[in-house]
């Protein structure tokens, strides 16, 4: 494998800083790998090849006659998860219903990507709309993990966690609602870093237009959708959220001038909170190798000093019930009219019954859960659940207090296998729940198991604490080796 694809996007800026590497040399060798393993992948939906060679064939001019002040992520290449507005380029949201729908402006995460001095080399796929935590979509097919082609690569960025797990890109621009960040991230071995909510303006966002950001989402009912960095390097996550969060003046919500507290590797005196096996009802239990990897991660902690403590297993057993409240309590459209529009009519046995013969314009858990939403005669005040959800994130407050991290799996287990999350449909709550509580967490890798897939943990911080876990990160790449290049791809 080429080296530059081994390196941090750092890194990268300084060799091109330097002059020991141009842009375009930079580019080359990540468009080149790209067009290897796509094929294989399918995780780049659209490239944009041609702009960026322009882009940094005039970065490669610039910086022959200058190479002081340059912006931070000058000639370093990134991709965009297909549900952002990018200038030019179609976003779908995997949807045969905006099949055809091309942005004429950028969502502010790509936008401020692209002052930083990033080259944008294209899209990567999702699932259809965004809702589930399998890759595939009746517009662009299904994307596959770079470790094991049979295995799902997650969603929903999971174009994203598979690109750069092969090594196709050093920087990618994911979201995050249900672990749409993290268990791409920890099935492809990448780093995932899902914000502390209202760091980062939703701006640009699938299914919105710019307009709704200034009307429609004014309210208190705003979405739990976090954006988020994907990177093969830890070092790579804190610069990329200094350049990404803040407010917009478009968004409303996000935090006008947030700051980053620098990142400090002092962990003696700090409580570590450890949770190898939680209890969340209705998902699995946790795989024995993802149970051990997270004791590990104690084991050093406590070497280091820090007050390690084990966190009640069972604190988290309501999360799949208090997400699916507060997701439908938030702004969040109705999955069945998101899926046909208010004005149209989907016959879902229909089209159930088409994807049995290989036909069909959607996907099947998209159809399941439209279908459920159709026949639900439950309760519609939440205020139960709301306000139990608010109990357990004032409870996890006081047990990390101001600088303690929790570590614990991202899933119970590594990267299924294709379509094998049908059968356990709820597993993805042990990511979700920390985006409904609006904590920081991090997926981090912790090396390969025995069949050659990756391995991780799930680090959670304070609120507004980024800098934990995101110096977490970098502790445990160290150790455990961080990213790892699959062998056989």
């Amino acid at each position: 494998m080429n080296e530059l694809l081994t390196l941090s996007a750092l890194d990268l800026h300084k060799k091109v800083q330097n002059k020991e590497v141009s842009p375009s040399e930079v580019l080359e060798a990540h468009i080149t790998r790209i067009e290897q393993v796509n094929p294989s992948l399918n995780a780049m939906v659209e490239d944009d090849f041609v702009r960026a060679r322009k882009l940094a064939h005039e970065q490669t001019e610039i910086l022959a006659k200058n190479n002081s002040d340059l912006p931070p992520l000058f000639g370093v290449p990134f991709t965009v998860k297909e549900m952002f507005s990018y200038q030019g380029m179609k976003r779908t949201g995997g949807s045969i219903h905006h099949k055809n729908d091309v942005m004429d402006w950028d969502a502010t995460v790509v936008a401020r990507m692209k002052k930083a001095g990033a080259i944008p080399m294209g899209t990567t796929n999702v699932p259809e709309l965004g809702f589930w935590f399998e890759c595939f979509n009746p517009v662009y097919g299904r994307t596959s993990n770079p470790y094991d082609l049979g295995r799902t690569c997650g969603g929903s960025s999971g174009g994203e966690g598979a690109l750069i797990g092969a090594g196709a890109s050093p920087l990618g621009l994911g979201s995050d609602i249900g672990g749409s960040i993290r268990m791409p991230a920890s099935f492809c071995g990448v780093f995932g870093h899902k914000p502390s909510r209202y760091l980062l303006p939703l701006t640009g966002h699938f299914p919105f237009e710019q307009n709704d950001f200034r009307t429609l989402l004014l309210d208190q009912k705003y979405p739990y959708t976090s954006m988020g960095p994907m990177t093969r390097k830890a070092a790579d996550l804190a610069p990329m959220m200094k350049i990404l969060m803040g407010s917009d003046d478009i968004d409303q919500h996000t935090l006008k001038n947030p700051a980053m507290e620098e990142l400090s590797q002092e962990w003696k005196g700090r409580k570590v909170l450890i949770c190898p096996n939680p209890v969340f009802h209705r998902a699995r239990g946790t795989d024995d190798e993802l149970v051990q990897v997270v004791k590990n991660c104690g084991k050093l902690f406590e070497e280091l000093g820090a007050h390690v403590e084990e966190l009640d297993p069972r604190f988290f057993v309501r999360s799949a019930e208090l997400w699916f409240a507060a997701v439908k309590n938030s702004k969040n459209r109705n999955l069945y009219e998101t899926l046909m529009g208010p004005t149209q009519h989907l016959s879902i046995g229909k089209e159930i019954l088409q994807l049995t013969f290989g036909k069909g314009n959607y996907t099947l858990p998209n159809l399941l859960v439209s279908l459920a939403e159709i026949f639900d005669t439950r309760k519609k005040d939440f205020t139960e659940e709301m306000q139990a959800l608010a109990k357990m994130k004032s409870d996890l407050d006081e047990k990390l207090g101001a600088d303690g991290i929790l570590i614990l799996p991202p899933h119970p287990r590594v990267a299924p296998k294709h379509r094998a999350p049908l059968w356990s449909p709820f597993d993805f709550i042990y990511t979700a729940i920390f985006t409904t509580l609006g904590h920081p967490a991090t997926s981090v890798p912790t090396g390969l198991n025995e069949d050659g897939i990756p391995l991780g943990v799930q680090v959670v911080g304070p609120y507004m604490k980024d800098h934990l876990t995101l110096a977490c990160a970098e502790f445990l790449e160290t150790t455990f080796g961080g990213w790892q290049p699959p062998k056989n791809l």
